[in-house]
């Protein structure tokens, strides 16, 4: 996923929480999540000239801005975890995102680095990896703690976005697997790509059991599926090789950046009418991570189910059709085992 798909996601996550009703926030609060905002946006630049760097060929401008980035995202991390602790949970929400978001391009882009420059710069990417994935996971941790204290009406935005962030994007997974196939990493860095790749597999198995009891907050119409895609992973956890599993959190994504929130309108101070593709740029994979058509077919079906058609047999009749479609998906990429049943 691009990094500026990664930007457009954290300004449609502002603006959909800020539409959300809330109490009025103390100038504490808003001067902390204009600071946050402020760390992000330079670790961004900092992380596009460390590309830009390492194309170049320019390991002292790759290393000098693997700094900046890693400073201002722990900068911006420190200041949203602080907010979590505050009155404001909607505004320390909206931190929290844009800090995750923040720490995913930077994991993103220092592991399709890592194989691409040597020396020290790639030393310092490789070393960069680990810390980085524990920080993005402690955010999105207690980004999930304040699920039970924001508004009801924020809260299935939320919950969208907390499992977008916690199951969604295996490209570090498949950067690091790609980069350790190559056979092109020195030792010593390929034995510290290896330990950043299990903890980062790790973290993903770990958030597919988690995410579980926050599924009745998200909309009805897709607690089944994700349900279901959840029940079966987990059943088969330890197992699932990086390409399976980006093409398991593509699945989840297509679902997710499907979703709307109906009932109200941004006008009358609340929720957008449409969440989009909000989640489409958290999760990374996406339709292009499906075999076949499946993407298309997904899409079609979920936007018959939120108002983008109509479809034969009603509400039922679809989710039916996309059970039974993941069914078939995952059927096949886990051996022809039978997907269990969503809970009813």
């Amino acid at each position: 996923m691009s990094h500026s798909h990664r930007l457009v996601v954290a300004i449609a996550v502002l603006a959909a929480l800020v539409a959300a009703p809330t109490a009025a926030s103390a100038k504490s609060s808003t001067a902390s999540a204009a600071a946050v905002q402020a760390h992000v946006v330079k670790a961004k630049k900092a992380v596009k000239r460390m590309n830009r760097a390492a194309k170049a060929g320019d390991r002292a401008g790759v290393i000098r801005q693997l700094r900046v980035a890693r400073t201002q995202t722990a900068a911006a991390s420190r200041k949203a975890r602080a907010m979590a602790s505050g009155s404001d949970s909607t505004s320390a929400a909206r931190a929290l995102t844009l800090t995750s978001l923040s720490y995913e391009q930077l994991i993103a882009s220092i592991s399709q680095l890592v194989d691409q420059v040597t020396g020290q710069a790639q030393t310092l990417l490789a070393r960069a990896i680990k810390p980085s994935l524990a920080d993005q996971a402690q955010v999105t941790a207690i980004l999930a703690s304040l699920l039970d204290d924001v508004p009801a009406s924020v809260q299935p935005i939320l919950a969208s976005i907390v499992t977008g962030l916690a199951v969604g994007d295996a490209d570090e997974v498949t950067n690091m697997d790609a980069a350790i196939r190559s056979g092109e990493l020195p030792a010593n860095v390929s034995a510290i790509v290896q330990q950043a790749l299990a903890l980062a597999t790790q973290y993903i198995d770990m958030a597919f059991s988690a995410i579980k009891a926050i599924v009745p907050m998200l909309p009805a119409a897709v607690q089944g599926p994700i349900l279901q895609i959840l029940n079966l992973v987990t059943n088969t956890v330890g197992t699932i090789v990086p390409t399976v599993l980006r093409t398991v959190t593509g699945l989840i994504d297509t679902i997710l950046g499907s979703l709307p929130f109906i009932g109200t309108s941004a006008g009358a101070g609340g929720i957008p009418s449409s969440f989009g593709g909000l989640l489409g740029g958290v999760t990374g994979g996406g339709q292009n991570a499906l075999p076949g058509d499946s993407g298309n077919i997904l899409t079609d079906l979920l936007s018959s189910l939120f108002g983008g058609g109509s479809t034969a047999g009603g509400i039922g009749g679809i989710i039916s059709s996309i059970i039974g479609l993941i069914s078939n998906l995952l059927g096949a990429l886990f051996g022809g085992q039978a997907a269990p049943a969503p809970a009813a």
